[in-house]
């Protein structure tokens, strides 16, 4: 009995490996990422990424297959659009600031001469 749900452990953990490897060749997204599988059969999450790994969750293997390819389509889009995004956004609030900043102080500085 334990050798037969140490083999089925290991088929779906192999599973998950191998369909990992068909979402790099289908959505090539240039990273080292490796999977992961570790149920939990009381968690409020089925999977993330951290990392370069994707841990998975799921103790029923399709639900499992499926976390694979959320977190993994979630991962590439975060990391070519979403990151970049965020740091566009960022580069450009912080380059506002410095010319708010500079215009406050004018004011201040006209206003100064005023009173």
């Amino acid at each position: 009995m334990q050798k037969t749900k140490g083999r089925q452990l290991r088929n779906i953990h192999l599973a998950l490996e191998e369909e990992l490897s068909r979402l790099k060749r289908l959505l090539p997204c240039g990273e080292a990422l490796t999977v992961r599988w570790k149920p939990r059969p009381l968690s409020k999450i089925s999977g993330k990424v951290a990392g370069d790994t994707i841990y998975v969750y799921d103790e029923d293997p399709r639900e499992a297959l499926n976390t694979l390819k959320h977190e993994y389509i979630d991962c590439l889009l975060t990391r070519s659009l979403v990151i970049p995004l965020v740091t566009l956004v960022n580069t450009f609030v912080k380059l506002r600031e410095k010319e708010i900043y500079e215009r406050k102080e004018r004011i201040v500085t006209d206003l100064i001469k005023l009173i």
